[in-house]
C-alpha cells in the first residue's frame, strides 16, 4: 500500500516537471530565435533588413480595427469640489457664446449714445449765415366804433347821421370822422367807411342800427 502511494506521488512531480520542461523550451524558441544568428550579424541584419520592406505594413494598424482602449487609472479621475457645484461663473463681455445651461438673463449691450442735435439758429453755437429777418406785420385798420342811425336831403347828395357815445352829428361823402376815419360812400341803407393811412379799396361797409 504504501509503495503504491510513493509510485502515484514520482509519478505526478514527474509529469509537473515534464510540463515545466515543455513550456521553457517554448518560451526559449519563440523568444530567443530572433536574436540567433552568427557572430557579425549577418542573421540580424537579414532580418533587419526583411523587417525595414514590410516594417509599414507591421508597425501601421489594420484597416477597418478600432483603436485600443486606453485605460485610466484612479489617479488620473479629477476630485470635484463644492465649487464645482456651484453656477457657472458670468460671462465676459467679449465672449459671444453662451452657455445653454445658464439660466441667467444676458447682459445686453449698452445703447448708441445719442447724437446732439446741431445748434438751432439765434444760438451761441450756431455757425452758419443769420436767420431772414421776421417781416414786419401788416397793420391792421381800427375797428369803427360809430354807429349809422340813417340818412336825409337829396338823392344826388344824401346826408349821413352818424352816433358817437351821447353825440349825434351829419356826415357827407369825403369827410373825415375823428381823425381816423373816411365816409367814402352814403347810401340809404348802408355806408362805406375807409381809413386814414390806409389804400382807398381798404373799406368796410357799415349797416343802419337797429
Amino acid at each position: 500500500m504504501a509503495a503504491s502511494l510513493g509510485s502515484k506521488r514520482q509519478a505526478m512531480l514527474l509529469g509537473a516537471l515534464a510540463v515545466v520542461l515543455l513550456l521553457a523550451v517554448v518560451r526559449w524558441r519563440s523568444g530567443g530565435g530572433g536574436r540567433a544568428g552568427s557572430p557579425d550579424g549577418s542573421a540580424t541584419g537579414r532580418s533587419s533588413r526583411v523587417g525595414d520592406a514590410d516594417g509599414a505594413d507591421a508597425a501601421s494598424p489594420a484597416r477597418g480595427r478600432r483603436p485600443a482602449t486606453r485605460e485610466v487609472s484612479p489617479d488620473e479621475v479629477p476630485i470635484l469640489s463644492v465649487k464645482d457645484l456651484g453656477p457657472p461663473p458670468a460671462r465676459r463681455v467679449g465672449d459671444s457664446g453662451r452657455d445653454l445651461f445658464d439660466l441667467r438673463e444676458p447682459t445686453r449691450p449698452p445703447p448708441p449714445t445719442p447724437t446732439p442735435a446741431p445748434p438751432a439758429a439765434g444760438e451761441a453755437a450756431f455757425i452758419g449765415p443769420p436767420p431772414p429777418p421776421t417781416p414786419t406785420p401788416t397793420p391792421k385798420p381800427p375797428e369803427i366804433t360809430f354807429k349809422f342811425l340813417g340818412t336825409f336831403g337829396p338823392r344826388e347828395h344824401p346826408i349821413a347821421v352818424i352816433q358817437q357815445g351821447e353825440q349825434v352829428f351829419n356826415a357827407r361823402a369825403g369827410d373825415t370822422l375823428f381823425g381816423k376815419f373816411v365816409l367814402r360812400r352814403v347810401g340809404y341803407e348802408s355806408i362805406d367807411v375807409g381809413f386814414v393811412g390806409f389804400s382807398s379799396s381798404e373799406t368796410k361797409r357799415l349797416g343802419i342800427t337797429p
